[in-house]
């Protein structure tokens, strides 16, 4: 009968591998697309012996008439328009030139002696190049007027059932007799050079001997193309504009209150050092504002003017004459830990929603790398945005009338624990400190305040300092550690969090989640 013959080709892994004819396999930055016909009719007739075996059908006659009948015309092709050049893979290649002993310790003498019981076979690192293509779009090959009896579409349709692979050993593939209906090429090939990408094609009047030859046969072995093959060139169809969507979508300053990061690195902070991270990264932040704010790539948050400050007080805690702000509106920072007690989320939040400029900065401040200890390069932290829409720790914004520390509470600066004669104040106990803060902050007076490691046991902890606090450290010679605490808090009806307390509490300390 006469009809259009449509194959459809899929790649189940998203990749075809597949080097042009004559070409190096590592070598072959583009590879072969649109898939070859010569390479379409040379895995047929491979598979045609797989075929014999398994059904008996040595019919030879009518798979040669088959082959001549594809390779008497040149096909057209539909393919995915989205499909691009791969990023290449390495791999190591076995080479085969050299043998490599293995080392092995002598039991008597302790020394590594050569073991020439094992040899190592040479290898080399290649590059694999491929295609990349949706594993749900398929190539088509549409031969628009041909002849094919019913014999010879039964054993077309035996022949590509078998074929699992195309080009590389990994280019995992599907082919099957498809529909015809309303199916328009958009690849075509002609033999004009330099109009596409290059691609082997068989010449009517196919040699069978040609097709049916091993790579290594004299026949096609170190040949610039087999004898009765020519190359064509597809005009590839013009791949569509990538529709590039910002990773957190439209940003809606007047709502979005929390922002929030994966926390990623080789190795993660001790508690004690997780504040070095907040304010270096909130340092960030603040320089990118004040680039914003004077359009100057080189201006510090510290030479704005005070008009330029009170803009950005909701972020630094200050007013434009450095005086703190009293209410604690401003942002709080903190790193969040994870079931494993790993500083895996950074979460950055307040009442007042964030500007866009302030979003914009805080975004553009995760790209910089985060070191918690000084002299080691290795031990920094990348920070990588997260969705807008993804909920921030239920335990931080939970509601629950038992609160437990999720970091060391640490009491406010200026404050003495003890009298010059030694004696304990009663007022200024950890437990005393914490009911102050929370009247202050407005909360509930609570039921009840505990240590939980203990009345005299703490942990020291890195709190945050400002630059004169820095300077006369410096000087005096005394490190900027505290005494920390884990609190459980309990009230009589639930309380709402954010719950954060203390020195450096907008700087991850002092916070506060319902126990597990």
């Amino acid at each position: 009968m006469k009809m259009p013959v449509v194959i459809a080709q899929r790649f189940p892994l998203g990749r075809f591998h597949a080097t042009r004819w004559n070409q190096n396999p590592f070598e072959d930055p583009y590879g072969e697309w649109p898939p070859s016909p010569w390479r379409l009719l040379r895995a047929m007739a491979a598979r045609w012996f797989q075929y014999s075996r398994e059904t008996g059908d040595s019919d030879e006659t009518l798979r040669d008439e088959l082959l001549r009948i594809l390779a008497s015309s040149v096909p057209a092709f539909r393919i995915p328009e989205a499909t691009w050049r791969g990023q290449a893979i390495s791999q190591f290649q076995p080479t085969g030139l050299e043998e490599q002993y293995k080392y092995r310790k002598d039991p008597d003498t302790k020394k590594r002696i050569l073991d020439y019981s094992y040899k190592q076979v040479g290898k080399t690192l290649c590059h694999d190049h491929y295609r990349v293509l949706s594993p749900d779009d398929s190539v088509l090959w549409i031969w628009n007027s041909v002849t094919l009896s019913t014999s010879h579409a039964s054993l077309l349709d035996q022949l590509l059932r078998r074929i699992l692979y195309f080009g590389r050993a990994e280019s995992f593939c599907r082919l099957e007799i498809t529909d015809t209906a309303d199916i328009r090429p958009n690849c075509s090939l002609s033999t004009r050079q330099g109009s596409g990408s290059p691609v082997l094609v068989p010449l009517p009047g196919l040699d069978l001997k040609v097709l049916l030859a091993a790579t290594d046969d004299s026949l096609i072995a170190q040949r610039r193309t087999p004898p009765g093959t020519a190359w064509h060139y597809a005009s590839l169809p013009t791949r569509p504009p990538e529709n590039t969507k910002v990773l957190h979508g439209p940003v809606t300053p007047e709502n979005l209150k929390v922002v929030q990061f994966l926390v990623g690195g080789r190795v993660f902070p001790v508690p004690s050092r997780w504040i070095k991270v907040i304010e270096r990264f909130r340092g960030q932040v603040l320089r990118i504002c004040a680039r914003q704010l004077a359009g100057n790539a080189k201006a510090n948050y510290r030479d704005l003017p005070p008009d330029y400050r009170s803009k950005l007080s909701l972020l630094s805690g200050k007013d434009g004459e450095g005086q703190p702000l009293l209410h604690h509106e401003h942002a709080y920072f903190c790193l969040w830990p994870d079931n494993f007690g790993m500083p895996t989320r950074l979460v950055c939040w307040r009442d007042t929603p964030f500007t866009p400029n302030e979003v914009e900065a805080l975004l553009e401040a995760s790209e910089h790398s985060y070191s918690w200890d000084y002299g080691e390069a290795d031990w920094t932290l990348k920070m990588l945005p997260l969705p807008f829409e993804v909920p921030p720790p239920t335990g931080l914004f939970a509601e629950s009338d038992t609160w437990v520390s999720a970091t060391p509470f640490v009491p406010p600066g200026n404050r003495r624990r003890f009298r010059s004669n030694g004696r304990e104040r009663p007022g200024e106990k950890p437990e005393c400190l914490v009911e102050k803060l929370l009247r202050k902050c407005g909360y509930p007076a609570p039921n009840r305040v505990e240590i939980l490691d203990g009345e005299h046991q703490h942990e020291w902890v890195v709190v945050h300092t400002t630059r004169k606090e820095r300077t006369r450290r410096l000087h005096e010679r005394t490190t900027n550690m505290m005494p920390g605490y884990r609190i459980r808090i309990s009230f009589s009806a639930p309380v709402k969090g954010p719950l954060a307390l203390g020195h450096s509490a907008h700087f991850g300390l002092g916070l506060f989640s319902p126990p597990d």
